[in-house]
């Protein structure tokens, strides 16, 4: 408990637990997954294929309820796995993986879209 504490007093940036459609994409397969948690330089995902440790990515995904427009706002960035563990499905899907994704080329628009994002839907005790 006192670890995970730490953790999140170091992070610079703002993460919210929600899950969000995520499309990945190598030279070898394209994957859909789904956020765990989103910050504007990185997610987690779970997905049901590990992925290797520095494995660069193209990522992808639509912010839902984004300003109250109707549309959601797209985001497109490149990234690189930087942590990948074995998950537990809850729902007998056979084996997950949590894959932490750093968002190593990212537009400042795009990342703003998502601090907005992140922002907008944190709900202050």
């Amino acid at each position: 408990m006192h670890n995970q504490k730490n953790r999140a007093e170091k992070r610079k940036h703002l993460r919210i637990n929600k899950r969000i459609p995520f499309k990945l994409k190598t030279d070898d397969f394209d994957i859909v997954a789904e956020t765990i948690n989103l910050s504007c330089i990185g997610a987690c995902c779970q997905l049901n294929k590990s992925i290797p440790f520095m494995t660069s990515l193209k990522v992808a995904f639509a912010l839902p309820d984004y300003d109250n427009e109707k549309e959601p706002k797209y985001v497109t960035c490149n990234g690189v796995v930087v942590r990948t563990e074995k998950g537990s499905s809850k729902a007998n899907l056979g084996t997950t993986y949590n894959i932490a994704i750093y968002f190593n080329e990212i537009e400042k628009s795009e990342k703003e879209k998502i601090a907005y994002f992140i922002e907008k839907h944190t709900t202050i005790p």
